[in-house]
């Protein structure tokens, strides 16, 4: 299988929106309830396999700062990205208003390249407490031409997808992640209807069993 370069990929969004544990989610497959707010930029390298293209990318992440008091510092790390995530938290409106409001132009007028871009809605474990509406955020990714992605950091929900679709967009610029999520969907969906079925049907022998045994305990007693 054969690696690509490096992609700098720099996540960018507000404090508590979850791009630490985005980020330790993908990398060592772990979720810390108590990780705290990022006061520096923080590096991972992780390396994925597109098996159906026959590729290795290797991912070089930073972590930014979401505080306001570090806002200044992360135009450093995103002007020679090649990636870049938006991160907000579906159930804090302000984290999603502040990508519109600062985040977004601030990458429009220091990015030096055309970067691929990505809209992450984070924390959709938590969809009861939804402030950000789905069709915000898909209109939101829609007007600055991003990859969007709910994912649980949590539950790691589109975690893996997000930066497998963010590669093969890469890669490839017509490469339709939606059709991509929509049949991994169906996929999924089959699989689970499949092992319903099964566990029915076990279910169904189960209780037809224990008829069979009551009936000759009947006839015997």
């Amino acid at each position: 299988m054969s690696e690509s370069e490096g992609l700098k990929v720099v996540l960018i969004g507000e404090s508590g929106a979850g791009k630490t544990s985005i980020i330790q989610r993908f990398a060592y497959k772990l979720f810390d309830p108590n990780c705290a707010s990022s006061i520096s930029s923080q590096y991972i390298s992780q390396t994925i396999e597109l098996k159906e293209i026959n590729k290795a990318l290797k991912f070089e992440i930073w972590d930014t700062a979401g505080q306001e008091r570090y806002r200044s510092m992360a135009k450093i790390f995103y002007k020679d990205a090649k990636i870049i995530l938006f991160v907000y938290d579906i159930t804090c409106l302000k984290s999603f208003e502040e990508l519109k409001d600062y985040w977004i132009t601030q990458v429009k007028e220091n990015c030096s390249q055309k970067a691929l871009l990505g809209l992450v809605a984070n924390k959709c474990d938590m969809y009861d407490q939804q402030q950000v509406p789905t069709d915000d955020g898909m209109k939101l990714a829609n007007d600055i031409g991003a990859v969007f992605q709910y994912t649980s950091a949590k539950s790691g929900v589109g975690i893996n997808s997000l930066f497998e679709n963010l590669g093969r967009k890469y890669l490839d610029p017509t490469f339709d992640y939606q059709a991509a999520d929509k049949t991994a969907m169906e996929k999924f969906k089959k699989k689970k209807e499949e092992e319903k079925k099964r566990n029915k049907d076990k279910k169904n022998r189960c209780v037809k069993l224990d008829a069979q045994k009551n009936k000759r305990k009947g006839c015997c007693g």
